[in-house]
């Protein structure tokens, strides 16, 4: 299903697009050593992982805006309802993202390369969400490994009955949101460490 493949690979490129741009975000204020005065003297700012999703946000919806019309336009079928359900998850798949960035970012306070983690997400997000196999379909391995994943469950949607929808989007927000929860405890745990003499360089 070429329509399918075309609006969740929309969907989840968005969310890597708002992850990926909150890690660089985070990177540049690190190298500019305003990560480190902020995590230093508060301990959690959510105003500045906030903005730090900001830009990624604004630039991110468009193209998105721009990959979800492009299928629609290019589809024989030129489904309206599909269109609009795609259209209603962006919010879930743009909540996401900023939390799987700051995820990637704090878990990258202790990595040799701050990108590292957005990479990881970028390269095995397609696949662990099933994008272009459902999981439906995969092995129940990885079918068991995608519900520890964000955006499993929203590309599920696509083809799941209604009832069923705010069960698996409720999953991913709470799964994201445990991402998040796991870089803002790698970020206090460095912050400590700081304090503690055990680490010498900034966070």
């Amino acid at each position: 299903n070429l329509v399918r493949t075309g609006y969740a690979a929309a969907l989840v490129a968005v969310a890597v697009s708002v992850s990926g741009g909150v890690v660089s975000s985070v990177a540049a204020d690190r190298n500019l050593g305003v990560f480190h005065e902020v995590h230093t003297r508060r301990r959690l700012d959510a105003a500045y992982w906030l903005s730090a999703g900001v830009m990624p946000l604004i630039l991110a919806i468009p193209t998105g805006a721009a990959a979800i019309g492009s299928v629609f336009v290019l589809s024989s079928a030129h489904d309206i309802a599909m269109l609009g359900r795609v259209v209603a998850l962006v919010p879930v798949v743009v909540v996401c993202g900023l939390l799987m960035g700051i995820a990637a970012a704090g878990v990258g306070v202790n990595l040799p390369d701050p990108y590292l983690g957005a990479t990881i997400i970028a390269t095995f997000l397609p696949l662990l969400t099933g994008v272009i196999v459902p999981l439906e379909q995969c092995p129940i391995w990885l079918q068991a490994l995608a519900h520890l994943v964000p955006l499993s469950g929203t590309v599920t949607v696509l083809d799941a009955p209604a009832a069923a929808v705010p069960a698996l989007l409720g999953r991913d927000l709470a799964v994201a949101a445990v991402w998040a929860g796991i870089g803002l405890a790698v970020t206090r745990r460095a912050v400590t460490r700081l304090r503690q003499g055990q680490r010498t360089d900034t966070i």
